[in-house]
């Protein structure tokens, strides 16, 4: 069965490219063509149901999240582009939905067409795009991320996670209520993600969330967090963390 798709996107070239791109590697699916407004977007979802959207976050009359907003149900998956820095793209990404950073290889494009369209749970995808809708209204430190457990999709609060400690297979995610979570990721992906608000690699096995420090132990080489666990920490990276710490908590 084609799998009917919506291109939400202002400038007309990238329209095209992501037409191109589409047409070659997916010609299962059956183009809708393009819209350029949220208010279009909204016409062509409730006349047509496309399966997919492929959408820009900022559109002239409004963002992504406006348009998610003003749809009663969610029949479709989603695949977000941003061509600039943008605030919300942590809240996509810590929602665990499809992105790409404009300009983008074909192979990224490609490859977040293909995540959207494996058969997943519908309610599990429901649910991480109502904690997208969540995170656009939070501030950043506050925001849910959505981590893939053996239990399915479990959202937690950023600022809830103490560390994430690197194991086999993944990585535990340890969070102040005593719990933690294993996730099928490694470690390096979370870091990188979280790197903007206030975690850093103190330790080949572990990124500590700065905030959650309670003090450093520069001979010792531990890290006191404020719910009185201790984990390690490399003497080089000593200095860094220390700066890091300041730096957020004056």
């Amino acid at each position: 069965m084609m799998k009917k798709v919506l291109i939400v996107e202002d400038d007309r070239v990238m329209q095209k490219i992501v037409e191109k791109i589409l047409m070659h590697h997916f010609p299962e699916f059956e183009l809708l063509g393009a819209v350029s407004l949220v208010s279009e977007a909204v016409e062509v979802i409730h006349k047509k149901a496309p399966d997919l959207l492929i959408m820009d976050i900022a559109l002239p009359d409004g963002t992504a999240f406006d348009l998610l907003q003003k749809v009663e149900f969610y029949n479709f998956k989603v695949v977000f582009m941003s061509g600039h820095e943008d605030y919300r793209e942590e809240a996509i990404q810590f929602s665990a939905m499809g992105f790409v950073k404009k300009p983008f290889d074909v192979s990224d494009l490609v490859l977040a067409v293909d995540k959207a369209c494996e058969a997943i749970d519908e309610v599990d995808y429901h649910y991480k795009l109502e904690v997208l809708l969540t995170n656009a209204n939070l501030p950043a430190a506050s925001q849910m991320v959505v981590f893939p457990t053996d239990g399915g999709l479990k959202a937690v609060s950023l600022s809830s996670i103490l560390f994430g400690e690197a194991v086999a297979g993944g990585c535990f995610m340890h969070l102040e209520d005593s719990k933690s979570l294993f996730v099928s990721r490694p470690l390096r992906y979370y870091e990188q993600l979280f790197s903007n608000f206030g975690f850093l690699r103190c330790h080949p096995l572990y990124v500590v969330n700065l905030r959650r420090i309670e003090s450093l132990d520069e001979k010792n080489t531990l890290i006191w967090l404020d719910n009185g666990m201790e984990i390690p920490m490399e003497a080089r990276k000593y200095e860094a963390v220390k700066k890091r710490y300041y730096d957020i908590i004056p």
